[in-house]
């Protein structure tokens, strides 16, 4: 009873935050992507930005002339092509060197999921309730799936299936071509985190204080696992492990065969990061105002880096460098070895910023 009504609070809480209450939207926490050294990312001012991971200096920004709103998407990169959702009802497709607007496409509700981009088409929830396909090079709208609640997680796509959680408690696994219903999962509670997949064999999703692995084919639950709180952060999968986080500020790595904990790390508040894995360190940040580097076998912390907000964006990790934006508007660029400061970009002036204070 316990973990339902912190996260039934949570949930309350986030829901005020995205909707704004009939405010204007607040910002968000788009984390970042990365390709041929640039980094792509919704800046806290509503705006794309593109930046250099080499010295954080800003390529392009877009709109020039105006704000999207709160940007959550995380941006997908494909073909030289950002595409990224804007809580101003819209998806965009936006020429990665340039910024230039390729194509955008009006959903019916503010958009919170990120977009998957495969087999020639972009998929994407919205808070319109339905599953969105459309074509990468287009916009063009190729097929729609209706649920019965808003949709803020990112679908996966692996196999010819997209799999798509949903707040009505269910995951849907879809025909990628055609947006047939292939099976659904009920998780008996919000989903937010998009799926991690063995591809064509089981499929991992959180509900509520629940991480669940079921058979890709069928839908079936192969077995659960239950957190402490809410599961917020995204399941990650590597090396025959899954790792996932709760609002508690706890860590997981569980055996993906059977749900077995191997590790848990406790951080020093709620983790809804992603647990990104690269070279056998585990990376998060947390709303305790840090970003983590765990040791993967063991669990144990590598080195800890203080930045002077909450970090609810997931990290991404390229060029060597540990690159994730933070509440206030900064996005800090780590080294990956030891977490030493590169540079800070506050993205409001486009201009760098003096570090934070090591961690201790």
């Amino acid at each position: 009873m316990a973990i339902f009504t912190r996260a039934r609070l949570a949930f309350l809480a986030a829901a005020f935050l995205l909707m704004g209450c009939g405010a204007p939207p607040v910002m968000g926490w788009s984390s970042a992507n990365v390709a041929n050294q640039v980094v792509y990312f919704g800046g806290a001012a509503g705006k794309v930005m593109a930046v250099s991971t080499l010295d954080g200096a800003v390529k392009w920004q877009f709109p020039a002339d105006k704000s999207l709103g709160a940007l959550y998407s995380t941006p997908a990169l494909s073909d030289n092509t950002v595409y990224i959702g804007a809580f101003d009802k819209k998806m965009y497709a936006l020429d990665a060197a340039t910024g230039t607007k390729k194509w955008e496409f009006e959903a019916g509700a503010p958009i919170v999921s990120s977009p998957t981009v495969g087999s020639g088409m972009v998929y994407f929830g919205a808070n319109d309730r339905k599953v969105h396909a459309l074509d990468a090079a287009t916009g063009a709208k190729k097929w729609e799936f209706a649920t019965d609640g808003e949709l803020w997680a990112d679908p996966t796509l692996a196999s010819g299936v997209l799999y798509a959680p949903s707040l009505d408690h269910k995951l849907y696994a879809l025909d990628a071509a055609t947006g047939a219903k292939k099976w659904e999962f009920d998780a008996s509670g919000i989903i937010v985190t998009k799926p991690a997949i063995v591809e064509g064999n089981i499929v991992y999703i959180a509900g509520l204080a629940k991480l669940y692995a079921l058979d890709a084919t069928s839908g079936a639950k192969k077995w659960e696992f239950e957190a402490s709180n809410w599961v917020w952060s995204n399941p990650t999968l590597a090396s025959g492990i899954i790792y996932c986080a709760s609002l508690d500020g706890k860590v997981y790595a569980l055996d993906a065969a059977n749900g077995a904990k191997k590790w848990e790390f406790k951080a020093g508040d709620a983790v809804r990061s992603a647990i990104v894995i690269n070279n056998g360190v585990a990376y998060f940040g947390s709303d305790d105002f840090k970003v983590y580097a765990l040791d993967i076998e063991t669990g144990k912390a590598k080195w800890t880096r203080a930045t002077t907000s909450r970090v609810i964006a997931s990290p991404v990790v390229a060029d060597g460098l540990v690159l994730v934006p933070s509440y206030d508007r900064m996005l800090y660029a780590l080294n990956a070895a030891d977490g030493q400061v590169k540079w800070v970009l506050d993205t409001s002036s486009g201009k760098l910023a003096t570090p934070p204070a090591p961690a201790k």
